[in-house]
């Protein structure tokens, strides 16, 4: 018999060999394209991460004034590519994080022709001497395998952006002009790290606080600008500016204060671009050092300066304090360091004083009644003091002290009283960009009487006059002076409260709480001008009432740098002459309105601490308490004279008056000048020993 061969298996093995060419070609197409496309997207999501969170980055940095503590911020810089059964994926990418030119000491930002509006600071800030500060940028450089045109994400002066081969796209405003404010942070230290996972940025503040230094162009000729190294060119931080240009250099109606936005070839493939601030102007400076990295560096004192006046008046047999404040070139306060002083009458305390946390240093001068009536001449110095003394240069300060026969602290409430912060009788009554023409604003100033700088915390507002009810600006943007209904002008810091929809009066302020929008606590320098906008008193959610000869009265609580509380009460009248008949009632500055629950049998009392004035006299001072039921408990009349101090322990009649069925304790402080103008400041005490000034509740009217 004879076999044939059997081909049958031919057709399997063959279809078989086809099946794995197909799959070969198949895992080679998607090992090839589908592989390479899906990691190319999860490179790109990795880099809008990294772009936003070198948006936290410049949010920490630019944070850095008024922000004690370090900030830690996460960048993730390199990814990982999903798992894969069959496919393989290349190795995870990484990134360079980096800093450029912070180490640089020629890579600096420089301010010219600023000259501080304060004598002594001016020492520092003379308008002739550029200042210099090294800074640079942080910039993220990916090093992906398949997103070739990745950009490198770029921080530098407030701004973060992409640079692409062919242009940048900005992430972020710029935050270093605002109007007049001027805001600089710079950067500080070294880093470069490359790795595929995340790695923490410490951003330490090296040199920092809220503190702002007014400053102005020195000549009519010459204007404030600030100059630095930047990868962007002119047109586009003229793009960034654009809101802060003035299209019509030198009108005064216009909020943009930059005249000019120029730039020129740096070093490498650096700008040096220029922003030039338009003349006549004073414009507040803020500044701030950030550290990053390693070898960041502190600051050392730079100069000394006054807080408060640098003429002060003692009278003989009383005591003053001198308050000096040590800063560095950031305009910031330094701990720690030694302050000589001497005089020639040997009327101070201590020769020699350490600056506290606050970079403050206060000497005592005090006197007695044989101290002869003159003005001397006190010196103080970061370095000995020797005959070449200079009180003009940074490092020194000279402090005139007139020591009087009399019983004047200076001040300038009319009659050269201290009155904590008087009101200066310059009310204006102006109208805002609403769409009447109604003056429903008030405008005033008012004096810091102290040698201290003072932070206002609170204000309350009452009025008696027709159809004043409320108080609205009913316009925006809401940060600015005029379009706000409270915003106060301090030499330090401003700060302004935005009430959405505005309120009714009476009304009290929390400045740095409440509102729909805020911008912290105003601080004033002692014997220095604020400035209040209220904008604009009206009948209802109706047009504005025209302010002329309306009134208003305020509360104004401010403290000290050592945390003590007081508060500053008067009534303001829109565009009051000094030619009208005086309706300006007394002004009083409060201490303390306590009630004191004292020990063993004692009754309770309340003790009052406050001093009062008028320019035409003061007529008598009333103090009374009543209980829950408006039962008196005691009542005082008292006849001080103008600027004197009233300090007055009025007895209750009764130990633990605040128990039982009695919950509260009301106190009515009330003020006749000689004319016979009437100032009413009332207040309900419902726990033992507190105070009314520090529970913000004490409320001032007329009636």
């Amino acid at each position: 018999m004879t076999f044939m061969g059997d081909e049958r298996a031919q057709s399997v093995q063959v279809g078989a060999v086809l099946l794995f060419g197909v799959l070969i070609i198949a895992f080679s197409s998607y090992q090839a394209f589908a592989v390479p496309e899906q990691n190319q997207e999860v490179e790109f999501n990795h880099n809008q991460q990294v772009q936003t969170q070198l948006q936290d980055l410049r949010n920490a940095i630019v944070s850095v004034p008024g922000q004690p503590s370090r900030q830690a911020v996460s960048v993730q810089l390199g990814t990982r590519y999903p798992s894969r059964l069959v496919a393989t994926n290349p190795g995870p990418p990484s990134g360079l994080l980096y800093t450029d030119g912070t180490s640089n000491e020629s890579q600096n930002l420089t301010i010219r022709n600023a000259e501080a509006r304060t004598p002594e600071t001016a020492d520092y800030w003379d308008g002739t001497t550029p200042r210099h500060y090294n800074t640079g940028a942080i910039a993220y450089k990916p090093e992906y395998n398949v997103y070739g045109e990745a950009p490198e994400t770029v921080y530098e002066h407030s701004v973060v952006y992409n640079q692409f081969r062919e242009g940048n796209i900005t992430l972020s405003e710029q935050t270093m002009v605002d109007g007049r404010d001027i805001t600089l942070v710079t950067l500080n230290g070294s880093m470069s790290r490359s790795t595929s996972d995340s790695v923490t940025v410490d951003v330490e503040p090296k040199s920092q606080s809220s503190r702002t230094v007014r400053v102005t162009n020195t000549t009519s000729t010459s204007n404030v600008s600030v100059s630095f190294l930047s990868r962007l060119p002119a047109s586009e931080w003229r793009a960034l500016l654009d809101n802060e240009i003035d299209p019509n250099p030198g009108d005064k109606g216009n909020e943009q204060y930059v005249a000019s936005v120029t730039g020129a070839e740096g070093p490498g493939s650096l700008y040096n671009i220029t922003i030039v601030f338009e003349r006549d102007t004073t414009y507040r400076l803020k500044m701030a050092k950030a550290g990053v990295g390693s070898g960041d560096t502190d600051e050392s004192e730079a100069y000394l300066t006054t807080v408060g006046s640098e003429e002060i008046t003692v009278a003989r047999g009383n005591n003053k304090e001198i308050v000096l404040e040590v800063r560095d070139a950031y305009n910031n306060p330094v701990s720690g360091i030694e302050v000589n002083g001497s005089d020639d009458a040997g009327a101070l305390a201590t020769n020699t004083e350490s600056s506290d946390s606050d970079g403050q240093v206060t000497f005592e001068y005090n006197t007695d009644s044989n101290t002869p009536v003159a003005t001397n001449q006190v010196n103080f110095s970061l370095q000995s003091l020797d005959s070449s003394f200079d009180g003009e240069t940074p490092k020194n300060v000279s402090v005139s002290v007139e020591v009087t026969a009399g019983s004047g602290n200076g001040g300038t409430n009319g009659n050269n009283e201290e009155i904590g912060l008087a009101y200066n009788y310059d009310a204006l009554a102006l109208d805002n960009d609403d769409p009447d023409t109604i003056p429903g604003g008030i405008q005033y100033s008012f004096t810091n009487t102290h040698d201290q700088q003072v932070e206002i915390t609170d204000i309350s507002l009452t009025s008696q006059s027709t159809n004043v009810n409320r108080i609205s600006d009913q316009v925006t943007p809401n940060d600015q002076r005029e379009r706000t209904e409270l915003y106060i002008d301090g030499d330090i810091r401003d700060g302004y409260t935005d009430i959405d929809g505005g309120t009714d009066l009476p009304v009290d302020i929390d400045i740095d709480i409440d509102g729909f929008e805020r911008d912290g606590n105003p601080e004033v320098s002692g014997q220095s001008d604020g400035e209040v906008y209220l904008y604009e008193f009206r009948p209802g959610n109706n047009d504005a009432v025209d302010m002329s000869g309306k009134s208003v009265t305020q509360t104004i609580t401010y403290t000290f740098p050592n945390g003590e509380t007081r508060a500053s009460a008067f009534t303001v009248t829109g565009d009051y002459s000094e030619s009208d008949p005086d309706i300006r009632p007394p002004v009083a500055d409060f201490g303390s309105v306590k009630h004191n629950d004292n020990t063993g049998n004692n009754n309770d009392d309340v003790q009052f601490e406050f001093r009062v004035a008028d320019k035409s006299g003061i007529d008598s001072v009333e103090l009374t308490a009543t209980d829950e039921s408006g039962t008196e408990l005691n009542s005082v009349t008292r006849n001080p004279s103008s600027g004197s101090l009233v300090d007055y322990k009025l007895n209750l009649g009764a130990k633990n008056v605040l128990s039982g069925s009695n919950s509260r304790v009301n106190v009515e402080i009330t003020l006749v000048d000689n004319s016979g103008n009437t100032h009413i400041c009332e207040g309900t005490i419902r726990n033992a020993d507190t105070d009314l000034i520090d529970e913000r509740g004490l409320r001032c009217r007329t009636p």
